[in-house]
């Protein structure tokens, strides 16, 4: 079995200088393994992903110490994709200490988003 894995691409710009995390196939472990973390899976040519990006700088401004947001780039993480079941994108996971809560296929309101991160937060 062959696996081709590349170096993780920046997020170029697409985001502001918010926390985010750019999660790769090297790093997700460390990365969900503790804590409450929303990762949405992305890529550079997508559209819809691009306009979720505000709604995720405004609900990391909301949630500083309870909440992380992690991207992936599905374009350069296939396998990490593959491993979640995601077949459309944008696509959202709701992980909380390695467990996934929820998974959201397709844009999601910041209201709806901010309800589930506060049912989930202890």
């Amino acid at each position: 079995m062959l696996i081709y894995l590349s170096l993780p691409r920046k997020l170029s710009g697409l985001m502001s200088k918010s926390n985010f995390i750019n999660i790769n196939f090297i790093n997700w472990e460390k990365h969900i393994n503790h804590g409450l973390i929303l990762v949405d899976f992305w890529a550079p040519w997508c559209n819809a992903c691009k306009a979720q990006d505000k709604i995720y700088d405004e609900i990391a401004q909301i949630f500083p110490n309870e909440l992380r947001i992690g991207k992936i780039d599905v374009s350069d993480n296939r396998v990490l994709a593959d491993k979640f079941g995601v077949r459309n994108i944008p696509f959202l996971i709701l992980i909380k200490n390695e467990e996934q809560i929820l998974q959201m296929p397709g844009i999601e309101s910041k209201e709806y988003l901010i309800s589930q991160i506060k049912k989930n937060i202890q």
